[in-house]
């Protein structure tokens, strides 16, 4: 254990984002009230430090041949919202469940598609608020 344990948050653990309405900003339910939700390892995380790392290797290795473009970037971003994802239970937006399966390459499916931007966001944003990977309350 490290001597800074009790400065780490709990980045190597997924969290769950509860997936809200793009519209209603409610959380999405189904017909039964049970809630969509996605679960999330941080931004922070190994799992992304491992993507970033490999990002990184593959635009070292390929200096030579000129910028990186808009759609490589965008690429990227599924490539480690897909990598992040440890799991989830999805709901329509018309409120019925959706029976697909968690795994990376349909995480990868349902991030890059571009109706899916607002999922996105979400997941995002979640990932990059180290608050939602916190330890217990602080004390009082």
């Amino acid at each position: 254990m490290s001597k800074f344990a009790g400065l780490a948050l709990e980045v190597e653990k997924p969290s769950r984002m509860i997936i809200v309405h793009p519209v209603t900003r409610q959380p999405l339910r189904d017909a039964d009230g049970a809630e969509a939700y996605i679960d999330l390892f941080s931004g922070d995380s190994e799992q992304a430090r491992r993507h970033q790392r490999a990002v990184q290797r593959r635009r070292l290795a390929a200096r030579g041949r000129g910028k990186i473009t808009p759609e490589e970037l965008e690429a990227e971003g599924v490539e480690l919202l897909a990598a992040i994802t440890a799991g989830w239970r999805l709901v329509a937006l018309d409120g019925d469940t959706l029976d697909v399966e968690f795994s990376v390459t349909n995480a990868r499916e349902l991030y890059a598609e571009p109706a899916m931007q607002w999922l996105r966001d979400q997941v995002d944003e979640f990932a990059s608020d180290r608050g939602n990977f916190s330890k217990a309350s602080p004390k009082s």
